[in-house]
């Protein structure tokens, strides 16, 4: 049966000589991997340019319930981002992004909130020209509200040390190895109480950019269950101008 959906395309991959296999976050039925006969042959009418990270795409897709891999029968830009281009100097921002939504989407079944977050961020991405230096911070932490695990916010001068196994604030008392230092801890206190409107008046430094980003990382880790290693972490961090 033909279903109309709209996709945001977490990666793509070759299968066999002429094949593709496409993964998805889809509205309507969450993640999903798609298969793409002969879309790399020299007679495929398919557009491979539209499958790249964070397209968002309007798509009729061949759907069964079960199935490992479902059929793309059409697909083309949404109408939300009908020019969708990324900037080259956005490309580490995009794939990092893309990478961490490949390993934390895995629930098989829509999310209309989360997909018209990802929706919007990425409709965000395209239209900003300078994108804010802390916008990947801002993303990676509202993500978690989807996710179950997002930091309860009860920083005070008696609890200023960020806790991430707990994703609380801790006492000195409660302090270990899994806690954030005090500074950092208090520049995450303020990433969590600044909007994305206003998270470029935020002065944090390179450094302290770096060590926030670390830290949600780990906190990542930590939350969700297979969350590994990122292979365009250290790419990311060596392009990305901080």
């Amino acid at each position: 049966m033909l279903h109309k959906t709209r996709a945001v395309i977490l990666a793509c991959v070759k299968y066999g000589d002429t094949s593709l296999i496409v993964h998805a976050y889809t509205e309507k039925f969450g993640r999903q991997s798609y298969m793409i006969k002969g879309g790399r042959s020299k007679k495929s009418r398919t557009k491979l340019n539209l499958f790249q990270p964070l397209f968002l795409l309007d798509m009729n897709v061949s759907h069964r319930d079960g199935k490992n891999l479902q059929m793309i029968k059409e697909a083309q830009f949404s109408e939300i981002t009908p020019h969708l281009n990324f900037e080259a100097h956005k490309n580490p921002l995009v794939l990092f992004l893309a990478e961490v939504l490949s390993k934390v989407l895995k629930e098989e079944e829509g999310d209309t909130q989360l997909f018209g977050f990802l929706a919007d961020h990425i409709t965000y991405l395209i239209q900003v020209e300078d994108i804010p230096r802390a916008y990947h911070l801002n993303f990676l932490m509202n993500l978690t509200r989807f996710l179950g695990f997002y930091p309860h916010d009860n920083w005070s001068d008696a609890k200023p040390f960020f806790d991430l196994d707990n994703a609380v604030f801790v006492s000195l008392e409660n302090r270990h190895a899994h806690c954030l230092s005090q500074a950092v801890s208090y520049l995450f206190h303020q990433l969590l109480q600044t909007q994305l409107s206003l998270i470029d008046q935020m002065d944090i430094s390179s450094d302290d950019l770096k060590l926030l980003l670390r830290g949600i990382l780990n906190i990542y880790a930590l939350h969700s269950p297979g969350f590994t290693k990122l292979k365009s972490f250290a790419i990311f961090e060596d392009l990305n101008d901080y």
